[in-house]
């Protein structure tokens, strides 16, 4: 078998996988004391950033499937968080505004989630936060993730494993190969 052609040491999919399953985890409880899902939190911003916009396209900008969107934007509104209202020009077209009630719990969200984000990048300068940023997206983009995009399409559950070659360790439930995206440490 030949040596890989990355450095040897710790992966960068691996430790990405650790990172991104701990912070996810711990802003899934932080967003939960408000009785939302990232999911959630993260309709809610869009639909702020263009409150009126086209359910249909939100969900295209986020990568949600329409089926999963039509759910997400049905939790929402029966909780007064947010409301679809009908084009002026389209009849079948529905248009998202936040409620009052959304924004006030958005914006606590927001203010819990901004403490996440300082534990996360305390001893980073804003300097290099902003260089690790710049960093995550440019391997975002390597993996075909487009920025604000739900990896999950919204269902809010994790992916299933990938099978592996015939044979290789990396072909059951809860095993991660040693390649470039897996567990070699």
């Amino acid at each position: 078998m030949s040596e890989p052609d990355w450095p040897a040491g710790p992966s960068v999919g691996f430790t990405l996988s650790q990172l991104g399953f701990a912070t996810s985890r711990r802003f899934g409880q932080i967003v939960g004391t408000l009785g939302l899902e990232p999911r959630h939190f993260a309709l809610l911003r869009a639909v702020r950033e263009a409150d009126g916009q086209p359910q249909q396209a939100v969900a295209e900008r986020l990568g949600i499937p329409a089926s999963t969107m039509v759910s997400l934007v049905d939790q929402l509104e029966a909780r007064s968080l947010l409301e679809r209202r009908p084009h002026p020009a389209d009849r079948r077209t529905r248009l998202l505004h936040l409620t009052g009630r959304g924004e006030a719990v958005l914006e606590e969200a927001t203010a819990l989630g901004a403490q996440w984000e300082r534990a996360i990048c305390a001893g980073l300068s804003a300097g290099e936060r902003a260089q690790l940023l710049s960093l995550l997206r440019r391997v975002a983009a390597n993996i075909g993730l487009a920025d604000g995009e739900l990896p999950d399409r919204g269902t809010g559950q994790r992916p299933e494993p990938v099978p592996g070659p015939a044979g290789s360790r990396a072909a059951g439930p809860g095993r991660a190969g040693n390649g470039p995206g897996g567990a070699g440490r």
